[in-house]
């Protein structure tokens, strides 16, 4: 009976190979986000984030599990605000006679109410929608691995982090450089695409945005690994699966 159980859980979820993934190796490679984080972010976050990236792994034999790493990130992502707060000497309290907490939006607000943490409030809120939306969807209703969406909002989420931690006159450095460096990157990555009528460019200004909001990912993952530092690694049995 333990035997099949062990086979029962560890038995690869058919809905990955209709996605073009045909191995554990593969499925982390290609769609597990790791926690590519600068040394200014809070500990508790960068180990939370071990237990997003050890979900995304293990959906590769149940694939709910990919929403549940996409769940748990937006909830770290509210943790990070209230962390932030404390920094700024926010209270997360509101004051008067029976003190209740802050919501996720007002503290949002509070946090980026001047530069340069405002720029980071629009994508801040994008992915408190997110986190909205998967708390009301139906219970039976999974995003899995289809259209990159959790690889997407986690790597976005990531990036985020790592900006909401960044002393401030680094940051506004940063954002200068970036906004620059993100209007060429989409003009050139539109301009290499072959667009027939009725389609334009506008219509894909959206996927030339999260490009580069991978690439962005992307970098700071190889500057972890050239720095040496951890990277998420599992040992997979190679004649497994």
């Amino acid at each position: 009976m333990e035997a099949n159980q062990e086979k029962t859980y560890l038995a690869v979820d058919d809905r990955w190979a209709i996605f073009g993934t045909n191995s554990i190796d593969e499925h982390i490679h290609k769609n597990v986000v790791k926690g590519v984080f600068d040394d200014t972010v809070p500990k508790e976050i960068i180990g939370d984030f071990k237990t997003i990236e050890y979900l995304q792994v293990y959906a590769y034999y149940h694939w709910p599990m990919m929403d549940e790493a996409l769940s748990k990130g937006l909830r770290l992502l509210e943790m990070a605000i209230k962390l932030k707060a404390k920094e700024l000497k926010i209270p997360l309290q509101n004051s008067g006679e029976k003190p209740k907490d802050k919501n996720f939006n007002q503290l949002t607000n509070e946090v980026c109410a001047e530069e340069p943490l405002i720029q980071l409030k629009e994508t801040i809120h994008h992915l408190r929608n997110i986190r909205n939306i998967l708390t009301h969807t139906d219970s039976n209703d999974f995003v899995g691995g289809t259209g990159d969406i959790v690889k997407r909002n986690l790597m976005r989420l990531v990036n985020l982090i790592n900006d909401l931690f960044l002393a401030p006159e680094v940051l506004k450095s940063k954002l200068v450089l970036e906004k620059a460096e993100r209007a060429v990157f989409v003009k050139n990555y539109l301009n290499r695409l072959t667009i027939s009528p009725p389609f334009t460019k506008e219509h894909f200004m959206g996927i030339a945005e999260w490009a580069f909001e991978e690439k962005k990912y992307m970098d700071k993952l190889w500057e972890n690994k050239i720095k040496g530092l951890p990277v998420i690694s599992f040992k997979t049995d190679k004649n497994s699966h």
